[in-house]
């Protein structure tokens, strides 16, 4: 029925907006954008109208912002929304047809203390959401039938810098900063490659709060307690004083988590402090600060996780990831219409994980002989980053029309120590000392590492983008982005001595490789009336294969094809998207996605034989995206004395399939081959089916309340789309589910204000993952139901 609905909202929606076309076909001018520079890509340094809000024509422009009540007049309400989209142009950015979405994260009714993330991002439409990390410590999210693993296919930023561990050679983002501090996430899809970088999922750019401006201190205060003894403590204070402007924050959370032993401690801070040098020069500094301690439960085989979800297996596995991350940001607006971003900043951060790794149908047991336990094995990384990037955007004249265009450069070098030792404590403390390393040990014996790898990422990029005005409906913008990439490993992998058959023992020779690519993409914009408009958009991607990737922790370490060739595809997608009015608001698209060479692991083929890294194959992810949001109050009534409600659906279809397997199996094993043939196959980790739905409940700005519903289809964890699951729980499929979740926030006052909410309403037993290695191996369960309350207060 839901599935039903939702189809006839998109006829509803393609009729109304063209019903309006007439009405507003007169004023649909796109006009260039004169915003300045923020200290985030797009508006981190002045408060700016939301795309929405640009686009009203000038009889709006004194209307109140909510609805008002006066002696004989009556005013429409305006909506107060929680979603948007990016502008055409924004600081030095170019937006136009590009598909993005904008979450104004301190608009929504979420569990923000616990970062929530199928609540934050519900109205995204096609996200994979893994939902194992019941402490919202670390990101997992991904697109269009890409992996979710720790927002790796994206290029994740904060206020539009890198915080990933490396963009290229081990992208994953083990900093998630506290939704709390957060005034918005910019999400823009496959067509970010050619302003951020190459990755195909596209961009996911966190933008935290701004300074408070015409007040010397203000201080935020939201404390939350929830299920399972979670406290979480957020305190932040801003101001102005004279040409100085200030933000910063600090945040804490503890919980003995839903499962056992799965007790955590996160404590996060960041500083912001900006100097007005003149009318157009900015500076700003930042720094960001996290710390973690996460023990980790482990996997389940399917037979514990049915019989009891909350289960563990692993008393002895813990996870840490300090992370530091400096920036210096530099706005400088030459003129009304051209204006220069400079950001320059780094990373040193660790990943730090000891435990007992077996598979979840191994017990971790004392042994006899020493009445202690094995010891564990440590891996460890330290990332020591550094980058500049350099943007410019100006507008121009030609043709009796307004154009503008962008470019910028970027550097980065980024450097990894990555270090692998079974021979770690016995205890169940987080503890990461080599209790048995003797030095550099190249003997033989299990007194040494087992892995110890150099790593160095160096990087120059440069882009241009031009965004051409043909009429004053339509526009194209295309781009290029040259990225050249130079990528280093030495070191050792299992230590051992030379041999007459192993003449270098374990030692990896120094190796380098240098790669050239150049990406392209043309996008293109209509605009059908004021507020709605056509969008359609081409990129290239590609994602490099560098040693850092390769060699990565906490795997088993593998043959590597000498001849690995880089990932590469593109993204192409369109649609129709905008608001009419207020009542409704839509974003109805389409979307290609091929990503070619993609880099798997292939069995040995003779018992005893090493896991083989290769090129595997090619996928092709198509499908539709759709989001709807109807107010049908403020499309009826001209004021809303007892309050609005509103529905929204935010669906995706995705048919994510190998088109090319390339084994060499299916040939010297003919006849097993069709064992090893993949091509049809689910792509795996990609559900067909993602569907969230929501309703909501807002009386003025005092009282609002949602319900979320989120369904998800199944999905295979392997490419074979096996359906009977292995022993260890490793292997089979992810079934569908649906998890229904409550949130509500009750304004006193202004600045007093109670939030709250239930997780999970019905207790679903579900999981979203099954791990191939830490932090399981095995089965990952979603927590169960769980509630929580908070109290906000501003002064």
């Amino acid at each position: 029925m839901i599935r039903l609905f939702l189809s006839h909202f998109y006829i509803l929606v393609f009729l109304l907006s063209f019903s309006v076309y007439s009405q507003d076909n007169t004023d649909s001018t796109s006009k260039p954008s004169n915003t300045t520079e923020s200290e985030s890509e797009s508006e981190l340094m002045n408060e700016k109208p939301n795309s929405n809000e640009a686009e009203k024509s000038q009889e709006t422009v004194n209307k109140p912002k909510a609805i008002q009540e006066e002696v004989g007049i009556t005013v429409k309400a305006k909506k107060d929304t929680d979603r948007d989209f990016l502008k055409e142009t924004e600081g030095t950015n170019i937006y136009s047809g590009k598909k993005n979405e904008v979450i104004r994260v301190d608009k929504l009714d979420a569990n923000l203390a616990l970062n929530n993330t199928r609540q934050v991002y519900s109205k995204v439409p096609g996200l994979t959401i893994w939902e194992n990390e019941g402490s919202g410590i670390q990101p997992g999210i991904g697109a269009r039938g890409l992996s979710p693993n720790r927002n790796w296919e994206f290029n994740t930023r904060m206020n539009g810098y890198d915080i990933a561990s490396d963009s290229f050679g081990y992208p994953e983002a083990y900093f998630n900063p506290p939704m709390e501090a957060i005034e918005r996430v910019e999400i823009v899809r496959g067509a970010g490659a050619l302003q951020y970088g190459p990755q195909f999922g596209g961009l996911v750019n966190y933008v935290l709060k701004k300074p408070k401006i015409g007040k010397e201190i203000q201080v935020e205060t939201k404390n939350t307690g929830g299920s399972y003894n979670t406290m979480n403590s957020y305190t932040s204070v801003s101001g102005t004083v004279g040409n100085f402007s200030y933000f910063a924050f600090a945040h804490g959370r503890s919980s003995d988590g839903w499962r056992d032993n799965s007790n955590y401690l996160t404590q996060t801070g960041h500083f912001h402090i900006a100097y007005q040098a003149t009318e157009k020069l900015k500076i700003a500094i930042e720094f960001s600060k996290s710390h973690y301690e996460s023990k980790q439960p482990g996997g389940l085989t399917d037979q514990q996780f049915w019989a009891n979800p909350r289960q563990s297996g692993r008393d002895r596995n813990w996870f840490s990831a300090p992370w530091n991350v400096p920036s210096m940001i530099v706005d400088y607006e030459q003129s009304a219409t051209a204006r220069f971003n400079l950001k320059v900043f780094g990373l040193y951060g660790e990943r730090n994980s000891v435990g007992f790794t077996s598979a979840p149908n191994v017990e971790d047991k004392i042994n006899s002989q020493t009445l202690q336990y094995g010891a564990r094995q440590i891996d460890r990384d330290w990332y020591r980053n550094v980058g500049v990037e350099a943007r410019q955007i100006f507008d121009y004249k030609l043709f009796d029309k307004t154009h503008t265009l962008s470019f910028g450069t970027r550097y980065f070098n980024g450097n990894t120590d990555r270090i692998r030792n079974p021979n770690g404590s016995t205890g169940n403390k987080f503890d990461v000392r080599e209790t048995n390393l003797n030095n550099l040990c190249y003997d033989g014996t299990k007194n040494c590492r087992i892995v110890d790898l150099d790593f160095s990422t160096l990087n120059y990029a440069g882009f241009v983008e031009n965004l051409f005005r043909i009429t004053d409906k339509l526009s194209i913008t295309p781009g290029v982005r040259y990225e050249w990439l130079k990528s280093t490993a030495s070191g050792r992998i299992n230590e051992r001595q030379p041999t007459a058959r192993n003449l270098i023992g374990g030692t990896v020779p120094p190796q380098e490789i240098v790669k050239r690519q150049l990406l392209y993409g043309v996008g293109g914009q209509y605009q059908v009336t004021k507020t709605t408009n056509f969008y359609t958009n081409y990129s290239r991607a590609f994602r490099p294969v560098i040693y850092s990737e390769l060699y990565a922790p906490s795997g088993t370490v593998n043959d590597i094809d000498p001849n690995l060739k880089d990932q590469t595809g593109y993204n192409l997608d369109g649609g129709y998207r905008g608001n009419i009015d207020e009542w409704l608001q839509f974003d109805l698209g389409v979307f290609e996605l091929r990503y070619n060479d993609r880099v798997g692991l292939l069995p040995g083929r003779i018992e005893g034989q090493n896991n083989l890294r290769t090129n595997v194959g090619d996928s092709l992810h198509r499908g539709v995206e759709a989001y709807l949001e109807v107010d049908p109050i403020l499309a009826l009534f001209d004021s809303a004395p007892f309050g609005s409600v509103s529905f929204f659906t935010s669906s995706a279809n995705v048919n994510a399939r190998y088109v090319k397997w390339e084994d060499p199996r299916i040939i010297t094993d003919v006849a097993n081959a069709l064992d090893y043939y993949r091509v049809g196959k689910t792509v795996e980790n990609a559900p067909s089916q993602i569907h969230r739905y929501g309703l909501t409940y807002k009386y003025k700005k005092k009282f609002s309340i949602s319900y979320l519903i989120s369904d998800i289809g199944k999905a295979y964890s392997d490419a074979l789309n096996t359906t009977l699951q292995t022993a260890n729980g490793q292997i089979g499929i992810i079934p569908s589910y649906i998890v229904r979740d409550v949130t509500f926030v009750w304004n006193f006052t202004e600045n007093l204000s109670l939030r709250g909410g239930v997780n999970n309403l019905g207790n679903e037993k579900y999981f979203t993952r099954r791990a191939g290695g830490y932090p399981g191996p095995g089965i990952l369960p979603g927590d169960g139901i769980f509630y929580f309350v908070g109290l906000s207060a501003t002064f």
